[in-house]
Parts: C-alpha cells; sequence; structure tokens
C-alpha cells in the first residue's frame, strides 16, 4: 500500500491510518511467518547435524556426526536443501514450505497492494464516470473516510449574488429591477425607498436574519447604515413578539425642526404588521391606497402565497409620520408611546437562500456524521456570518466568542494558543491562504484528518499540506494536480458529499478484501505447518497446497476478488443525497480499529475451518472418498479455492444487506456475482486441463465437483452460526 501511495503521490506523502494500519499489520505477518520458518530449518539442521538423525543422512555423511564450525553448518544445510526430489523426503518437506513461506510473504506485501490498487481504481474511473471527479491520487478515494474535519474555501458556489438574496415587494407589485426602484425617478418613489431604507437601517433589534437584510440593503442601494444612525435619533424602542420579530420605533430625523414630525416605523411578521395598517402604497400610481378588507385578504393570500413558494423568512414594513403636540412635550420624548394604528403598508421583503439545495444537503450530513466543518474566506466578518449561517455551517446557538474570528487575530496568537482554539473556529473571515495553511497545520497537530478545498493557486499550498486535497473548476487543473489529491471538473459543492460516500464503500471493500487474504494465507500456512511438525517424514506428495498452487489462488482473488468487492460496493452505494441520513462518512475518523472485531472472528472462523478441513482431507481422504493420491490432491485444492469462493459471496451478501437498494440493482448485483463466479470456475478447469497435461494432475468429475462443492459450502452455515453466537454476547 505504501508502495502504490508513493507512486501515484509523485513524492507528495499521504500516508494515512489506512495505509499505516495494512503497513503495519502486513510487516507482522511477514515477521510471523519468516519467523516460523526459521525455527524449522533450525530444528531440521539440529536433526541433521547434532542428532544425526538416519532419514536425514546421504552415502557421503560426515563422519564426525556434530559439525565444528558455522560454515560446515550452512554447507551442509545448502547441500541438503538442493537435494533433488526424492533422495530425501523430510529435506523436501522443508523445501516445499519454505517455497511456500516465500509465495504467502509475496502475496501479503504485494498481493495487497495489488488488490488495493484495483479496488482504489476502480473507485477512481467510478467517480470520473458518474460524477466528473478526477482522482490524482488514488488512496484518497479511502482517505476520504478518514476525514474528522473539512475546510472550505471560497468557490463560486459560496458566492453570495445579493440580487438573488432577497425578493422585494411595494404593495400588490413585486420589484424586479432595484436599479429602477432606486433611482429616484419620481418623488414618490424615492420617498418610499428612503422611508424602506430608515426602516431597515434604524428598526434592528439583534435577529438573526437582520444581519442579511443590512446587508442586501448596503450591497443593493449603496447605502451606509452608519450614515441612517448619524442622520437620526432614536426616542423609543419596543419590541413586542420576540419570537415574530415584531419591533417599533420611534424616531425623529435630525434635519427637521424641533416641533414637526416624528415617525414611526414597525417591522415583522407580514400578516401582524398588515394588521395595523389602514393603507398601503402603489408604486404603479404613485399614490396612497385606502387598505379595506378585501385589499386586506389579499394581502394576505399573497403573503401565503409567498411563503409557502420560497419556505423563508419574510418582513413586512409599515410607517407613519406622526405630529409633536407642542414644544413642552421634547422632555417626555423618550416615553412616547409608539402608534399601533393607522399604519401605512410599504411592503414585504422576502429573505432567500442564496446557497444550493445539494450544498446545504452536504452541510447537514456532514454535521450528521460528526464532521467538522469550517469556512475559511477572504470576506468581512459580517458577510462570512451571513455565509456560514445560511449554508448551515454555523447554527445560531453556536454563533458564540470564538466561533467566527478575523484572520489576524488567528495568526497573531501563540502557537499553543493556535492549536488550542483551532478546533472551536468555525468561520475565519479576511482569510489569505497563508492563514489558511496555517489552520489546516493547527487541525491536523491536533490529531485531525484534515480535507481542505480550493478554486485557485492561491489555495495549493493548503490543499498539498491536507490530507485530502480537493480542487474546484477546470481552470488551472493542470497545475493543481500537481497538489491536490481530487478535481471536481463541474465545481459542484455537493460534490463532495459524493466523494465522502464512495471513500466509506472503498474502505468497507478493503476491509472485506484483507478479510479474505489473511484467512487465505493464514489456513494455508498453518495446515501446511501443522502437517510438517507432526510428519516430518512425509512424502511430498501429502503437502495440501504447493506453491504454484498458493500462487494461483492469490492471483484469482487479488484480482478478480478485488473486481468483485468494488463492484459490489460501487453498486450499493447511495445514489441519491436523501438516502444518506444515517450514514457515518469519517468510517475510521472517529477512532475504529482498522480490524474490527467482527473481523477477527471472521478470520479466526473461516481460518479454523479450512485448517480443519485441509488436515482431514490430507489424513482421511483417500479412504473416505476412495480415491487415489492424485485426484485427492486436484480435490483438496479445488475445495481450497471454493471456500475462497464462498467467503466472497459472504462478503457481498453482509455488503448488501446492510444497505436498501431497488430491485433493478439487486438483479444487477446477482448477474455480476454470477458471472465473477463463472469466471473462477471455468479458469479453475482450465488450469485443470492444462496441468493434465503438463504435471500429470487428475481431472474432476461431475461427482467430484459436486463433492467440492458441497464442502466448501460448509462454510455458509458456519459463517452465520458464529455469528448469531457472537451477538448476545456483544449485547451482554
Amino acid at each position: 500500500m505504501k508502495c502504490v501511495t508513493r507512486f501515484q503521490n509523485n513524492g507528495h506523502e499521504c500516508y494515512s491510518k489506512v495505509q499505516k494500519s495494512i503497513d503495519e499489520m502486513s510487516s507482522f505477518l511477514d515477521k510471523l511467518s519468516l519467523s516460523l520458518s526459521l525455527i524449522i530449518l533450525v530444528v531440521e539442521v539440529f536433526r541433521c547435524f547434532l542428532w544425526n538423525k538416519s532419514w536425514c543422512c546421504d552415502k557421503d555423511g560426515d563422519p564426525k556426526g556434530v559439525k565444528n564450525t558455522m560454515e560446515e553448518i550452512m554447507n551442509e544445510a545448502t547441500k541438503y536443501m538442493r537435494r533433488r526430489r526424492g533422495e530425501n523426503y523430510g529435506t523436501n518437506k522443508v523445501n516445499g514450505f519454505v517455497a511456500m513461506v516465500c509465495i504467502l510473504v509475496f502475496s501479503l506485501k504485494d498481493g495487497l497492494s495489488l488488490g488495493m490498487f484495483i479496488v482504489l481504481l476502480y473507485a477512481s474511473k467510478d467517480m470520473k464516470k458518474n460524477d466528473q471527479i478526477i482522482v490524482h491520487n488514488l488512496p484518497s478515494c479511502a482517505n476520504g473516510a478518514l476525514v474528522t474535519t473539512l475546510c472550505l474555501s471560497k468557490t463560486s458556489d459560496f458566492v453570495v449574488n445579493y440580487t438573488t438574496l432577497v425578493d422585494l415587494w411595494i404593495g400588490f407589485e413585486k420589484i424586479n429591477d432595484l436599479s429602477v426602484f432606486s433611482g429616484g425617478a419620481r418623488d414618490f418613489t424615492d420617498e418610499v425607498r428612503n422611508t424602506l431604507l430608515e426602516g431597515i437601517f434604524m428598526n434592528i433589534i439583534g435577529h438573526v436574519d437582520e444581519d442579511a437584510l443590512l446587508i442586501w440593503a448596503e450591497k443593493m442601494f449603496g447605502e451606509n447604515i452608519e450614515q441612517f444612525h448619524g442622520s437620526c435619533s432614536i426616542l423609543n424602542l419596543e419590541n413586542y413578539y420576540p419570537n415574530k420579530g415584531l419591533c417599533g420605533v420611534l424616531l425623529k430625523r435630525n434635519k427637521e425642526e424641533i416641533g414637526e414630525f416624528l415617525h414611526v416605523h414597525w417591522k415583522g411578521e407580514p400578516k401582524l404588521v398588515l394588521s395595523m395598517c389602514s393603507n398601503y402604497y402603489d408604486i404603479n400610481n404613485g399614490t396612497m391606497q385606502t387598505l379595506d378588507e378585501e385589499k386586506r385578504e389579499l394581502f394576505n393570500r399573497k403573503i401565503a402565497s409567498i411563503i409557502v413558494s420560497n419556505g423563508v423568512h419574510c418582513f413586512g414594513f409599515a410607517y407613519k409620520q406622526v405630529i409633536r403636540s407642542s414644544p413642552k412635550e421634547e422632555e417626555k420624548e423618550n416615553g412616547t408611546i409608539i402608534t399601533k394604528d393607522g399604519l401605512s403598508f410599504l411592503g414585504i421583503v422576502v429573505l432567500k437562500n442564496p446557497y444550493s439545495p445539494e450544498l446545504r444537503r452536504m452541510i447537514e450530513v456532514c454535521r450528521k456524521s460528526g464532521i467538522e466543518i469550517k469556512l475559511m474566506v477572504d470576506d468581512d466578518l459580517n458577510t462570512s456570518r451571513l455565509m456560514a449561517i445560511n449554508s448551515g455551517i454555523l447554527r445560531i446557538e453556536e454563533d458564540l466568542q470564538g466561533s467566527i474570528i478575523e484572520a489576524i487575530e488567528f495568526r497573531k496568537s501563540p502557537k499553543e494558543s493556535q492549536i488550542n482554539m483551532c478546533h472551536k473556529i468555525k468561520v475565519m473571515a479576511n482569510c489569505s491562504p497563508a492563514d489558511k495553511l496555517l489552520l489546516v497545520n493547527c487541525l491536523k497537530k491536533r490529531g485531525g484528518h484534515v480535507a481542505a478545498t480550493g478554486s485557485s493557486i492561491r489555495d495549493l499550498p493548503s490543499l498539498k499540506e491536507a490530507d485530502v486535497g480537493i480542487f474546484f473548476g477546470k481552470n488551472c487543473a493542470d497545475l493543481a494536480k500537481e497538489d491536490a489529491d481530487i478535481t471536481i471538473v463541474d465545481s459542484n459543492f455537493g460534490k463532495i458529499l459524493a466523494i465522502l460516500i464512495l471513500a466509506k464503500y472503498v474502505c468497507i471493500s478493503l476491509e472485506k478484501f484483507i478479510q479474505l487474504q489473511l484467512i487465505l494465507n493464514i489456513s494455508a500456512f498453518t495446515s501446511n505447518f501443522i502437517l510438517l511438525i507432526f510428519n516430518p517424514t512425509s512424502d511430498d506428495q501429502d503437502q495440501q497446497l504447493t506453491p504454484f498452487q498458493l500462487l494461483w489462488v492469490n492471483l484469482l482473488i487479488e484480482v478478480l476478488g478485488a473486481l468483485f468487492l468494488s463492484i459490489i460496493a460501487s453498486t450499493i452505494k447511495p445514489r441519491e443525497s436523501n438516502s444518506v441520513d444515517q450514514i457515518t462518512l469519517n468510517y475510521y475518523g472517529t477512532g475504529a480499529p482498522m480490524v474490527t472485531n467482527s473481523m477477527l472472528r471472521n478470520i479466526v472462523v473461516h481460518s479454523m475451518l479450512q485448517v480443519t478441513l485441509l488436515l482431514m482431507l490430507t489424513m482421511k481422504g483417500k479412504s473416505f472418498f476412495r480415491v487415489n493420491e492424485a485426484l485427492l490432491s486436484t480435490m483438496i485444492f479445488n475445495i481450497y479455492v471454493l471456500c475462497q469462493v464462498f467467503l466472497l459471496i459472504i462478503s457481498a451478501i453482509e455488503m448488501i444487506t446492510k444497505t436498501r437498494i431497488s430491485k433493478g440493482r439487486k438483479w444487477l448485483l446477482f448477474i455480476v456475482s454470477c458471472v465473477i463466479i463463472g469466471i473462477i470456475i471455468i479458469l479453475q478447469v482450465i488450469l485443470f486441463q492444462i496441468m493434465s497435461k503438463i504435471d500429470h494432475w487428475k481431472k474432476l468429475g461431475i461427482k467430484q465437483w459436486s463433492i467440492c462443492i458441497g464442502i466448501a459450502a460448509i462454510s455458509l452455515p458456519i459463517h452465520y452460526a458464529a455469528k448469531m453466537i457472537s451477538s448476545p454476547c456483544k449485547d451482554s
């Protein structure tokens, strides 16, 4: 796996927990196999040279009986190991065992890499075909299942289009062209515009949606909230229904003469505001119209249709100009009651979510899976908060101190403080590429597995530093492939979810493949080891599996088995985001081990089963089936291969039953399973035909094939019996 990683990365080290666990496991098994082989060799050397066993001596035996130097011992060992077949049964047995160990070591070290390469390559081709995602670094197909933190940079999906952020209704008319409305072509239009902006800027109670409203008004009308606060003085402010945002303000304009007018503004839920009004502004006629019951009912229906069609927050605005009674009341202005009736209905401002459902869905699923999401943008603090809240990165209850910070504040903090505070940050505003790189570094130092996104060359350093770097767009894609692991060609932010989902199912495929490889090699090694220890003088024919047979079955499983598991994983993965509510994306990021308890149970049970079958067939197979030695040897090999086929079937059943898929896809999986299993059986038949001519193997008839399939099929009931027994233990 490490070799595959380095080859794919072109020097960019991306050594993840999955790869590390696999390499550690492979290294341990290599050492164990070689250690046992060394023990066997030492035992045989002592038998031959120290104990002078008769079965170990040849015609030119050394009269001394005991070798005096290490050089003599090694020379004699080499001579015995090179002895031709048939001259010495015991030494040939050791020679065959050592060859078998070499095959097993090769299959574990390079076979795992080959199988994983097939799984990862198939996953990358699947992403390119179905999702327009190009994978530059194959291990990143699995690394996505490790992600604990997702750092998002500003891409085209995160850009706020202020023209579509709000729908504005004045009276019964929707204002589609704000430039005409803001141009002040008529005095009436200018009056409505200024009155509406005054109600937006001056009537603020701290509602979460007011940030979006203020930003929209500033961007679209080119006004500044500070100018309005400087030109007006608030005399009274009342908040009647906090849950519905109904609030009123009484203010005076500083430019007006004392004793002339005061101005009342109400803002809140449109129906509540409408109930306080007796007039409305007609933008078409440029006049004030009376709001009778018929028109009030039309307004209520209009408001209801707006809310249903948009499903977002709406603000209703009303205004009234009142005359001061006398200059003596100046001292009591702060206690003036805000008028609640006889108002003029200005209009409705409809706040819409500027982000696509795919983006919000991706963020929601990631959060449910325990993946932390952080937004790194170069916008100001208020705009960054608007982006985070609307996208779902930041919830209202999470808008606390430290969740949204300026990049300069993070940059100037001590290194220890940066590491301690980085996990609390939800949004980092006014962020430079160096700040993004710093945040990714701090998150990795805390032990997190970080994925980062970017859409420009300036983002490449942070993508390279991240465990999974995701680049958006075709622009600079050739440059990005050197530093990024994955490129999303169509710049669809929702495709991140597809990457994370596929990564989980790739890891499931790798788990099943590793389990299969371990069972295959452990059973072969153990059975031959036991036979050699307890029956060292037996003929070489008694060795159940020859090195060639081991090489053949490893090749079958590594290629066809890995391909079969890859097709299963690709077929059962959810295609629609609506079906991934309960999915856990950070498959290993939660701290789960690479080899789980269920994998250990399956490895132990099936290894013991296969070892038992191989030993029983070797010792009692001739008398039980009444066949000769050559035919029994072929049957044992065929049973061993079919046991691995049934393990593939069990793995496929477990993967399919854990997901809900349509009948059409189930039939597709059934056809694929039949094709792969059929190819394996056909290759077995072809091998028997060829080896019967080359090495005098015996061909199997229908009866022998039926016996082999029946014995190998014992794996199914044994597997589910062990699973049922272990389930109550787990529950207790």
